[in-house]
């Protein structure tokens, strides 16, 4: 693995998107405001164009900040965080991006491994695509990604 480069790819209502290794990609570590010396984590992605739903998209998912009770990096190895409604996802400014930003239906991410300065997540869940409609659209994704961490 190269300890440089971010990648992965996105399955959202069976169309694959591959991650985009820019600035505006990555996870973020910061110190919590809430529990002394331990970490706050929270990640955005951002992926290349393709055709939706009939449309070019380049879909962005914004994951707010998760208090995670641990003191290192290395300690979310195994964690999982999760979201079980829209409301709950609206909140904590969680957004799915297609055509505009919506929250999730709902989500779970993993850390499943930290190597170096890159942490491997998996996501997954169901995602408002249109919040537009009666009924809004949804979607089911997942995606497996390498993510440089600051």
């Amino acid at each position: 693995m190269n300890n440089n480069i971010q990648f992965g790819k996105l399955t959202l209502g069976g169309v694959t998107f591959e991650l985009n290794d820019c600035e505006d990609t990555r996870l973020y570590i910061f110190d919590s405001d809430e529990y002394d010396d331990t970490i706050t984590v929270s990640f955005d992605l951002m992926f290349r164009k393709k055709v939706f739903d009939g449309a070019e998209v380049s879909p962005y998912i914004c994951i707010g900040e998760y208090e995670t009770h641990k003191t290192e990096i290395s300690e979310l190895v195994g964690c999982t965080y999760s979201v079980e409604s829209a409301e709950d996802s609206n909140e904590r400014e969680d957004t799915f991006y297609i055509y505009e930003h919506e929250p999730f239906e709902k989500y779970s991410f993993t850390v499943l491994e930290v190597s170096g300065k890159m942490v491997h997540i998996r996501i997954e869940g169901t995602a408002i695509t249109d919040g537009y409609t009666v009924p809004y659209k949804t979607a089911d994704f997942s995606g497996n990604f390498w993510l440089r961490c600051e």
